[in-house]
């Protein structure tokens, strides 16, 4: 009697090679965890907007590509403000800064030139300053030029990967739940969990986004009122950048945006010391900031979208840390996930569960 010859025998076959492929899947996935992790909370924080345009558009192709652009585009803008900025301050450091170093560093070769002594010259270079830089320095700068380059394809590898995977959530996000169900004969309980879950996330997911912006834009109103009343010079320099950095930063569990504001005001403070800069500048940055754009927009916003929410906005917050303290960066996103699947399972399975066990 063959091993497919009887319903249990096929069932037991089949489950072995469903977790066979689970296992090559789960393995290949594994190393980008993370990725996949930060490509589901893109997809449920802009779920929304996909939904919307895909009423306008009716193109499923086009309308997760606009809406990819529409998360994209932003970041992008960031990044390039980031470096323009960034090499701006370079050229005023270099402007500002003189040779001194660099003369006493070519100073034991510059000297016999200018005297005309080879033999000096040719001591020096023979003592393998030059020589040695030649014989080791080039093949370190290869080194390190390769694990730069090693660096940035794997970046590029993974934000393609995040993109693809985002790109295919997005557009097949209903043909997934249809299989899904079908596949479950449209259990009711399952499906009432999974749908509670999944309309939690969102809600989750989309009030990071949302505590983003808010937090972004007060903190670029504030800085440019203060500019406009500082006398002496503006206060903030950059205030765009400043603003989303700090909206960025609210993703970053217990110490949220003060991971950028509070450098940056003592920075501030240094400068209103030891230059003509007004003490009052740093006062200022740093009572407005804390009070005006972390205080109010992040009670405000999240207790106003943790009110549609089925979890406590507290166990969410507790998600976030203990997440990622446990699992690193990508806890970030993992860990509400969590959250939200044990809120659920404790309110809508467990009392079933404990019911047959007890009552069994």
């Amino acid at each position: 009697m063959g091993v497919f010859d009887g319903r249990d025998g096929k069932r037991f076959v089949w489950i072995g090679v469903g977790l066979f492929v689970a296992a090559l899947i789960g393995l290949a996935l594994f190393r980008y965890v993370g990725t996949l992790l930060f490509a589901i909370f893109v997809y449920y924080a802009t779920r929304p907007l996909y939904r919307q345009l895909d009423r306008v558009i009716d193109h499923p192709n086009v309308t997760a590509t606009a809406t990819i652009l529409f998360v994209i585009l932003p970041m992008v803008a960031v990044v390039a403000y980031a470096v323009v900025v960034a090499l701006q301050e370079l050229d005023q450091f270099l402007a500002a800064s003189d040779l001194g170093a660099a003369r006493s560093a070519l100073e034991p070769y510059l000297q016999p030139v200018r005297q005309g002594n080879v033999g000096e010259l040719r001591d020096a270079l023979g003592g393998g300053s030059i020589s040695g830089l030649l014989r080791q320095g080039l093949p370190g700068a290869l080194g390190r030029l390769q694990t730069i380059a090693g660096s940035i394809v794997s970046i590029l590898a993974r934000f393609f990967l995040m993109l693809t995977i985002l790109f295919y959530l997005l557009r097949d996000d209903q043909k997934l739940r249809r299989w899904f169900y079908d596949s479950i004969d449209h259990d009711a309980e399952i499906r009432s969990f999974l749908e509670a879950v999944d309309d939690d996330l969102e809600t989750v997911f989309l009030s990071n986004l949302a505590v983003i912006a808010v937090a972004a834009a007060t903190a670029a109103a504030t800085y440019y009122g203060l500019n406009v009343v500082a006398s002496a010079g503006p206060v903030v320099g950059t205030p765009v950048l400043l603003s989303l950095l700090i909206g960025i930063g609210t993703l970053i569990p217990a110490v949220g945006m003060k991971i950028v504001y509070v450098p940056y005001g003592l920075v501030l403070l240094s400068a209103a010391l030891t230059t003509p800069t007004p003490l009052w500048h740093p006062i200022a940055f740093l009572a407005l900031t804390f009070v005006v754009v972390d205080t109010i927009p992040d009670f405000f916003a999240r207790s106003f979208l943790s009110a549609r929410s089925g979890v406590h906005m507290g166990l969410v917050l507790l998600g976030y840390f203990l997440g990622t303290l446990a699992f690193g960066w990508y806890g970030l996103f993992l860990g509400p996930i969590v959250v939200v699947l044990a809120v659920h399972f404790a309110q809508s399975i467990f009392p079933g569960l404990a019911s047959d066990l007890l009552g069994g």
